[in-house]
């Protein structure tokens, strides 16, 4: 009985001592903890949720929130809104490999090509050993040379419409010059044989 009553007693101890590890690992570190929270609505697909949680922790600029709620925007396919909130941790982050991944997906999903070539580039020359960055890179090669994107307008070219009247208006003012041209000519002429 004695032994039981220890065992028991041991148990409740346990339990106790484990409860206030979580109490005061959620008093002093809140964030650590909402983080991990957020971590296992992440996992268990529940995006939305996840995604209001790691934006709470972003905004101190926290590199690891933020690429966490720029993967969980990516999942709700808000990929302008992903690469947006990944930029701290381009810039701050020490995965920087992992979140040039992410933009380049995110870049890739909205139809720019170019920024996913450059983000890809970035991930794989940060760690060549990741088949899928090395993968993602190919295939941001190959959708860049089918669908190229369309090559600016210079600004000091006008339309070929615009070209056209310039034209119009040009050969008239031409041919207005060369009637009037005529006409002085035949004028002076008329002079010249009556002068004396």
């Amino acid at each position: 009985m004695k032994l039981k009553l220890t065992k028991n007693l041991i148990i409740v101890l346990i339990l106790i001592g484990i409860l206030i590890f979580l109490l005061a690992e959620s008093i002093l570190r809140p964030k650590v903890f909402s983080q991990s929270f957020a971590e296992m609505l992440f996992g268990q697909k529940r995006y939305s949720q996840a995604g209001k949680i790691f934006k709470g922790n972003s905004r101190g600029e926290d590199p690891v929130a933020s690429a966490n709620l720029a993967k969980s925007l990516y999942k709700q396919e808000k990929y302008s809104d992903a690469a947006k909130a990944n930029e701290p941790a381009l810039h701050k982050g020490r995965n920087k490999d992992k979140a040039n991944f992410d933009s380049g997906n995110a870049a890739y999903r909205m139809g720019d090509y170019k920024q996913a070539i450059k983000h890809y580039r970035e991930s794989v020359l940060l760690n060549p050993n990741d088949p899928d960055a090395k993968a993602n890179f190919e295939l941001a090669l190959r959708r860049m040379k089918e669908n190229p994107p369309p090559s600016p307008k210079p600004k000091n070219e006008p339309d070929k419409e615009k070209q056209e009247e310039i034209r119009n208006i040009l050969g008239g003012l031409d041919n207005k010059e060369s009637s009037d041209r005529k006409q002085q000519q035949s004028e002076s002429a008329g002079k010249t044989k009556n002068w004396w």
